[in-house]
């Protein structure tokens, strides 16, 4: 591999789907998967090394836990930890963002 080159390995029905499109554009699959990749790269707004915009959301361990296990009560109790450390929101001004979520400012 030259300097600079990658090399993609993908599953053969994201194979198969990728050949069909490149096929229905009139290009190699090589051709297509370039203008694809690329547009998505050259996407402004979104810096080098930031995830896009409708990238899934990373999920923590804690996404997983049992809620009635232990140790989502201890994660719980971090959470309200740090808030009352840090000061956290009031609950009125909490609720009132809740309210208006979605609205215009």
């Amino acid at each position: 591999m030259a300097d600079g080159d990658l090399i993609l390995k993908i599953d053969p029905e994201l194979a198969e789907r990728l050949r069909a499109r490149a096929e229905a554009a009139g290009q190699s699959v090589e051709a297509y998967a370039r203008d694809v990749l690329g547009r998505d790269a050259e996407q402004s707004g979104v810096a080098e090394r930031e995830p896009r915009w409708d990238a899934p959301l990373a999920r923590s361990p804690e996404d997983d836990l049992d809620q009635d296990s232990e140790a989502y009560a201890d994660y719980l109790d971090r959470i309200c930890d740090e808030a009352e450390r840090t000061g956290g929101v009031p609950f009125e001004v909490f609720r009132e963002r809740l309210r208006n979520l979605g609205q215009r400012r």
